[in-house]
């Protein structure tokens, strides 16, 4: 039985009634669970096939309208996976030699020996089982490579390198994707998940967003994405997906995630530099407490000369305080101000959004302003009656910028060192972005970037490449247990540990070390 529920099918064809009702007796007799149906000649038997599939064909060979030899080619192109039975008074060589050519799976001769038929069925139903398992087994492997490949681009392995090392794989399911979604949880929350607590955790998105295809994949304790295949309703609101999600996420597990929505993929090559664009516009979280859908929509937009000039001028402010250019900072801010000092025909909310931002920004350095600070001095340029007093506001923000970056200029590599010493030395603890920052007194937002600017590498896409090479390292030169490798590298959950380490070298830890002492002898 099929899943334990669901019969398998066989189809009898013969065009004599009693022959039909022998082989239905002795298949209940010999208790196969099986649902027969009947066709009196091949000409009925090949429609019903064609109306509905089965999993064995129990065939004479002598049948008008249609023989059973081309009853069998016919259906051999619509099924190649059938089980073909021939039963047949005709002990005939030819008959026998056309047979094996159609890949028969047997061939009986009248009348039937009990059996000789017992045993005929119990392999046809033992050759379905094992070619569904097989079948599963090379889906679950495909499902996996897929996935593994999907990871390793987004972690900008080159396409060429991809299409050389997998060169059997179809990559053109990398063009399936328009749209991408990135989950952010500042606690290490998808490594505590059991494997039955992620298939959970999927099936609770699908329930989320039905009616929407996607492909999950886990990048590492804080993040995972989910990849949405090409969808024929325009109108659909990725952010609003993502809206869902965040809702649904929370209700059931009491948990905060920051989700980064991309606008539409028009090649598959996006995919790395898009899943980039999201990171970076989740560094917004560390200023909008309440708000958990990237990028922001700006409330209110200005004439879109002006607004293209305030996002570069917005952009050179960013770029300069990441590298530590306080001249440039300085520089940038004041062209800002002085394009709204006497503007009267801008709108003033949107001014109070612009230079919110702008604040935001510039918060990124001092550690001592924490969500709170930065929202006090929100509501204080929202308060503002007049455009001399938002002046007055970002100039004391903007003072002690110029100091912490004066301290900074000459520090910030030793910083990254420390930080990297301390991942390396610690790697069972909980590593994270926002404990790292409160190691060496930054904020995470400034880590982040420094970090990034520093090594090339996302701190949590280090963490994680750090604790696979020391585990491959212990796998390589220890005889330690995979579990007690697992804690060792940071991660509590064993089963975690083997999935990510699966999609970081594509390969379980215990085949790792199988492989690794047959190469060392």
């Amino acid at each position: 039985m099929k899943g334990g529920s669901t019969m398998y099918r066989i189809l009898i064809a013969d065009d004599e009634k009693e022959e039909r009702n022998v082989i239905r007796y002795l298949l209940n007799r010999f208790n196969f669970e099986l649902e027969i149906v009947e066709a009196a000649n091949g000409r009925a038997a090949l429609a019903q096939l064609q109306e509905q599939p089965v999993d064995i064909l129990f065939t004479d060979v002598k049948m008008p309208f249609l023989d059973g030899i081309e009853l069998a080619t016919e259906v051999r192109s619509l099924y190649p996976n059938i089980e073909i039975i021939f039963f047949s008074g005709h002990d005939d060589f030819d008959f026998i030699k056309k047979a094996l050519s159609l890949k028969a799976d047997n061939y009986i001769l009248k009348p039937i020996n009990p059996d000789e038929f017992q045993h005929t069925i119990q392999t046809a139903l033992e050759n379905i089982r094992n070619k569904e398992a097989v079948n599963k087994q090379d889906a679950v492997n495909r499902e996996f490579l897929k996935n593994h490949i999907l990871y390793r681009m987004l972690n900008k392995t080159p396409m060429e390198v991809l299409r050389n090392e997998y060169a059997s794989i179809d990559m053109s399911f990398l063009d399936e994707y328009s749209h991408m979604i990135l989950l952010h949880s500042d606690e290490s929350f998808f490594d505590s998940l059991s494997e039955t607590d992620s298939l959970f955790f999927y099936k609770q998105i699908i329930e989320a967003i039905p009616n929407n295809q996607f492909d999950l994949i886990n990048l590492n304790p804080y993040q995972i994405i989910l990849l949405f295949k090409n969808n024929t309703n325009k109108l659909i609101s990725y952010k609003q997906l993502a809206s869902q999600i965040q809702k649904h996420i929370y209700a059931q597990y009491g948990v905060n995630c920051f989700l980064s929505v991309s606008n539409e993929l028009s090649h598959s090559s996006q995919i790395p530099i898009v899943y980039e664009e999201l990171e970076k516009h989740l560094n917004g979280r560390f200023f909008y407490s309440e708000s958990y859908i990237y990028p922001i929509d700006s409330p209110l937009k200005e004439h879109e000369e002006y607004q293209e000039q305030n996002e570069h001028l917005l952009q050179e402010i960013q770029t300069a305080i990441e590298q530590v250019d306080i001249v440039k900072i300085r520089e940038s801010v004041n062209s800002l101000i002085q394009h709204y000092d006497k503007n009267l025909d801008t709108s003033h909310v949107y001014v109070r959004f612009l230079f919110s931002r702008l604040l935001q920004s510039l918060c990124q350095v001092l550690p001592e302003y924490d969500r709170n600070s930065i929202n006090n001095h929100i509501e204080a340029i929202y308060s503002c009656k007049h455009f001399s007093e938002i002046k007055d506001v970002l100039a004391n923000v903007l003072e002690e910028v110029m100091k912490k970056l004066a301290e900074k200029e000459n520090s910030s590599r030793h910083v990254i060192d420390v930080v990297k010493q301390y991942i390396h030395e610690n790697l069972s603890e909980d590593l994270s972005l926002d404990s790292l920052a409160e190691k060496v007194y930054l904020t995470p937002g400034y880590l982040s970037e420094k970090f990034r600017k520093e090594t090339g590498w996302g701190i949590n896409k280090y963490i994680k490449y750090v604790r696979m090479e020391k585990g491959k390292e212990l796998l390589y030169h220890t005889n330690m247990k995979v579990n007690n490798i697992g804690q060792t590298v940071g991660y509590t959950n064993v089963s975690y540990f083997c999935k990510s380490f699966r999609e970081h070298f594509g390969t379980s830890p215990k085949k790792y070390r199988e492989k690794s002492k047959t190469i060392g002898k």
